[in-house]
């Protein structure tokens, strides 16, 4: 078996090598943390029908506590909405309509992942923080990489790199210094009308205090309603029939 620095160099000869450590580092920093929380923007461009391109908004929390739980919530003017995952089960509320949805999911945040994507549409902003290998999956489809050297983001001075795929471009923003964390990405998706980009500010982390067990047990709200979970995307997973609101995610 190959020594792990011999793939290292064979799996990514024509790329920008310090680039690609940078990246390494941040995610094993990530990888290593037992929990953490997190504090962000979202923004996503939209066309519209006469060729405008618009930017919608959201704010949003996460706490994820390696290996299988995590809490979110999701803040817009149109919608408000928490997922929590406890290990055996994945709920969905949709608090601005008071309802909320239900159903069994595997044992690990990997799997939950992905089965929450694959049967659900669910496909929450940021949850690939919560992978176990975020090495490997930011890089599994990655041709070209690129370092633009220092710059500034939310205040700190970061790594700017630049990735490409084929269907998309992505740049990430990573804290310069002992703690290399990640405080911005911008996501372009290339081969969409307009080239429209997903970007996601990291305004504040929490890797040192521990999260508390009853932020990843739902408690359903007073008059709250369950309604079976239905497989489309995560922002109209639990929208009531006739209801409209922009599509933001």
């Amino acid at each position: 078996m190959p020594m792990a620095g011999t793939v290292w160099a064979q799996e990514y000869t024509n790329m920008d090598a310090g680039a690609v450590q940078v990246l390494r580092a941040a995610c094993q920093y990530l990888a290593e943390a037992p929990y953490f929380g997190i504090t962000a923007e979202i923004w996503r461009e939209h066309l519209t029908e006469d060729g405008q391109k618009v930017q919608f908004s959201r704010s949003m929390e996460m706490e994820v506590e390696r290996p299988n739980r995590f809490h979110t919530e999701i803040h817009s003017p149109h919608s408000q909405r928490g997922f929590w995952y406890d290990g055996h089960s994945l709920t969905v509320l949709d608090r601005k309509h008071n309802l909320f949805s239900a159903t069994s999911m595997p044992a690990n945040l990997d799997e939950v992942i992905d089965a929450s994507r694959d049967q659900f549409g669910i496909d929450l902003p940021m949850i690939d923080l919560a992978v176990s290998d975020p090495f490997t999956n930011a890089m599994a489809r990655v041709q070209g990489v690129r370092d633009f050297g220092m710059a500034p983001a939310l205040g700190f001075t970061c790594h700017h790199l630049a990735f490409t795929q084929d269907n998309i471009d992505w740049q990430i923003w990573i804290q310069d210094g002992p703690q290399p964390l990640i405080r911005k990405f911008v996501i372009t998706h290339k081969n969409e009308p307009g080239s429209p980009e997903f970007t996601g500010l990291i305004r504040e982390w929490n890797l040192t205090s521990r999260i508390a067990d009853s932020d990843f047990a739902f408690v359903p709200p007073d008059g709250a309603v369950k309604v079976p979970m239905r497989g489309v995307s995560a922002d109209a997973a639990l929208k009531p029939t006739g209801a409209t609101e922009p599509r933001t995610r």
